[in-house]
Parts: structure tokens; sequence; C-alpha cells
């Protein structure tokens, strides 16, 4: 069985949208969401998602390293959103397990999301 089937499509979809609710209006990565329409932002976050928690893959937007690349996000900014996602896994419950299995798959992300961190110039 696969972790999305595991969690259930309806806890994924509560998870995220409280998750999402909260780094709209995060102080320190609230920025990036700005001028963005935030329905739109969830359902395509949510697509991505339940394809990488092992459910039906219908996520069809741009690669993850183009959307971010422009964002010049930095490592500081990526553990602020794995701490909001833990806490709300935590909050609502989801077994210590599954919420490790999830951070794991975001984890993977982070090559991907990260402004290289190869220069103090870039």
């Amino acid at each position: 069985m696969s972790l999305y089937e595991t969690i259930g499509a309806e806890r994924v979809a509560k998870i995220l949208r409280i998750f999402y609710e909260r780094c709209f209006e995060d102080v320190m990565i609230g920025h990036f969401f700005f001028e963005k329409n935030h329905e739109d932002l969830l359902r395509q976050q949510t697509d991505f998602a339940t394809g990488m928690l092992g459910g039906p893959i219908s996520y069809q937007g741009r690669p993850l390293a183009t959307i971010h690349k422009s964002l010049m996000i930095r490592a500081p900014q990526f553990a602020r959103r794995r701490q909001i996602l833990i806490e709300t896994m935590k909050e609502l419950e989801l077994e210590p397990d599954l919420i490790q299995s999830w951070i794991s798959l975001e984890d993977k992300l982070k090559p991907l999301i990260l402004k290289d961190q190869g220069s103090c110039r870039d």
C-alpha cells in the first residue's frame, strides 16, 4: 500500500490545506506566495504531493527546478517550510512513522528547490 493510501486522500488534502494556509502567512516564507493565486497553488501542490506519496499522478505543472529557480530559496527557508509541515502533521495526529516517510520524500526534493549554495555571489 502506498503512503498516500495509508494516510488517505482526505487526510492528505486536509494536511496540505492547513500547511499551505500557514505558509502563506508565515513571516519567513510567506513572501514567496505574495501575488499568487492561493487556491491554484494549493491545487497544484496537492496534485504534486499526491503523486509523490504514491497516489494517482495528476500534476501537470512545470518541473520543480524551473519553478523554483528564480525564487532564490535558501536552506533556512527550506528548513522553515519543512518545520511547518512537520508541525501541521503532528497537530493533525499523523503517526510518527508516516511523518518521517513523508518528510524523507520532501527532503529528496531539496536539490531541485534550493538556490545553488556553491558560491556566495549567486
